[in-house]
């Protein structure tokens, strides 16, 4: 018997083929219903936002790419699958200019509307420290979903308090700039779920232990000398030192508030170097018996070093797996693949869904969708090959799509994937 599946513009299609004579309605039931939680996103920003160069950009890797690399997006697999999805929830033509000129007749609130309610939140969590120009905030997307939690993107927070500057005048120095630091971040901590780094685009996952004082203020002193304002230390990789010192600072403080940490790994646009976004780089913070309490997701941890994410998880206890962009990015053989990469050897219970969706609330729903697709085809072929049993691919499911992240992100509000 064959075991080619198809699947709906939105969920699963109820004429998916059973596999050895077994029975996946359970499982095609649980993947369409339960109602998903996104742990790591971004804000969606007006239509008439600056930040957008076209409604393409919603396809690409990315908030920020080069303009020659969005207009070959439009020959990749996923922008053609993407836009036909996206087509088909708006009931117009498969064009990009027909979608476009939906967007527009029909308005952000709309259409935000139209995508969260066909993806079916029941919780997001925000990274809200992407600077774009007239990025809707956190209560507003609260008109979209019951549940909305923020992210506090660690850097960023640096970058704010350099930009303001001491309220005398006078020159910051690393103690003055670390206690700035620790009361800015300490004084959300109790309103955020969790803390998160973007150091792989600062110069990568090597993470400097030993870095000192005195190597962080020399550091401190190149920020304050070569930028201007809006301050932002990714335009100069010589600032690692800095960086490092602050994520060591930033775990204390995850320590201390029992938050975790999401870190940037694997891809992204390109203003990151690949090369130094392989997580193995962060062995020797996790061999480190200070940060051995610390809880971290490795955010995008599906591509491309899904094989070492995978093992990372399965060795250390408190590393935790995300899934987003690479769905819905990738082709359907590429996030297939991706997903079985990561279930080779992290526990099930460690892997985690997200969107990392950004500016387009098209990007939320394509997350969603080819989520629930992907989540159902890992798990089916697993039943297939005596891996599961149907039972346990159902909890699977609920757990890889919203449980584990309500756990570990302790958001107490949704209770719709049942008892955690």
């Amino acid at each position: 018997m064959s075991n080619k599946r198809t699947f709906s513009p939105i969920y699963i299609d109820s004429s998916l083929v059973e596999g050895e004579g077994m029975d996946f309605s359970e499982l095609r039931k649980a993947v369409e219903e339960v109602e998903l939680v996104d742990g790591h996103s971004h804000n969606i920003v007006a239509l008439n936002s600056t930040s957008i160069s076209g409604f393409v950009q919603a396809f690409t890797v990315g908030a920020f790419v080069d303009a020659d690399a969005i207009a070959f997006a439009q020959t990749s697999l996923s922008f053609k699958r993407s836009l036909r999805d996206v087509a088909e929830l708006y009931g117009t033509e498969v064009s990009l200019q027909g979608v476009e000129e939906y967007r527009k007749a029909s308005g952000i609130e709309s259409i935000s509307s139209t995508c969260l309610k066909a993806a079916k939140f029941s919780a997001i969590l925000i990274d809200d420290g992407i600077e774009m120009d007239k990025k809707h905030d956190m209560q507003w997307h609260k008109n979209f979903t019951p549940f909305v939690g923020r992210i506090l993107r660690t850097e960023r927070v640096a970058e704010q308090i350099l930009e303001q500057g001491l309220p005398n005048g006078s020159s910051w120095t690393i103690d003055s700039f670390t206690e700035a630091y620790v009361s800015k971040v300490k004084s959300v901590a109790k309103e955020i779920h969790a803390l998160k780094s973007i150091a792989a685009y600062y110069g990568g996952l090597e993470i400097n232990l030993n870095v000192t004082k005195t190597d962080a203020e020399e550091s401190l002193k190149e920020v304050l000398t070569n930028t201007a304002k809006p301050i932002f230390l990714l335009k100069y990789k010589n600032y690692k030192n800095l960086v490092d010192y602050l994520f060591l600072q930033s775990l204390e403080i995850a320590l201390s508030y029992d938050l975790p940490m999401q870190i940037h790994t694997g891809f992204g646009d390109r203003l990151l170097d690949l090369r130094k976004t392989n997580p193995l780089h962060l062995r020797s913070v996790l061999e480190d018996k200070r940060y051995s309490k610390c809880r971290f997701v490795l955010l995008h941890a599906s591509h491309p070093y899904s094989k070492e994410a995978s093992y990372l998880a399965s060795v250390y206890s408190q590393v935790y797996l995300d899934f987003g962009l690479a769905i819905p990015k990738l082709s359907v053989h590429g996030m297939t693949s991706a997903v079985k990469d990561l279930l080779n050897l992290a526990p099930l219970d460690k892997v985690m869904f997200s969107t990392d969706a950004y500016t387009f609330p098209e990007t939320f729903y394509l997350g969603a969708k080819n989520s629930r697709e992907v989540v159902f085809s890992v798990l089916h072929d697993a039943c297939i090959d005596g891996e599961l049993s149907i039972p346990e691919a159902v909890e699977a499911a609920k757990d890889i799509l919203a449980r584990n992240a309500i756990r570990f992100y302790k958001i107490s509000s949704p209770n719709n994937a049942g008892p955690p």
